[in-house]
């Protein structure tokens, strides 16, 4: 008989426990055992727990859709602009790859790309590319400031990667 997997409503009761609960330990082994299995691609980060932890907690403790469908971002879309020629062709070659939702993710906007930009992103656009408030010197300053302030964080993830 299977084992039950953890589902979404699971996940996020597991996802509420802290991270040394014994509860955590059978999704954290059933995820190495399955990334360690012959024909698993090779990590190139070390299986520790932490980062086993972190993974399943990014997907709700359902072990079979972080394993089917294990992608390390959230894509909401991908734009591009002026974008050469040939990539439409090269695209044509990948897309049958990609899923379906992917798929209706990724925006081509050419050389023309200030209207169709404005479509998708109206509020945060830099005045470069057709926005209305702010320059790419402003939000890059902003940026900078919020990496500055983060300084502290970033170091302790950069920490625990490195474990």
């Amino acid at each position: 008989m299977a084992e039950a997997q953890p589902g979404p409503a699971a996940g996020l009761q597991l996802n509420a426990l802290p991270d040394d609960s014994p509860l955590l330990q059978p999704g954290l082994t059933e995820l190495r055992r399955r990334a360690e299995a012959p024909g698993a691609p090779l990590s190139p980060l070390p299986l520790t727990d932490s980062f086993l932890l972190r993974f399943l907690r990014a997907r709700d403790f359902d072990l079979d859709l972080a394993w089917r469908d294990s992608f390390p971002l959230k894509v909401r879309g991908i734009h591009l602009i002026n974008e050469p020629v040939i990539f439409h062709a090269v695209f044509s070659m990948i897309k049958p790859f990609l899923t379906e939702k992917i798929k209706e993710r990724i925006y081509m906007h050419g050389t023309n790309y200030k209207q169709s930009l404005l479509q998708h992103f109206p509020d945060i656009l830099p005045l470069q590319y057709g926005g209305e408030e702010f320059s790419m010197e402003d939000i890059c300053q902003e940026w900078t400031n919020f990496i500055m302030k983060s300084e502290n964080y970033l170091s302790s993830i950069s920490q625990t990667i490195h474990e």
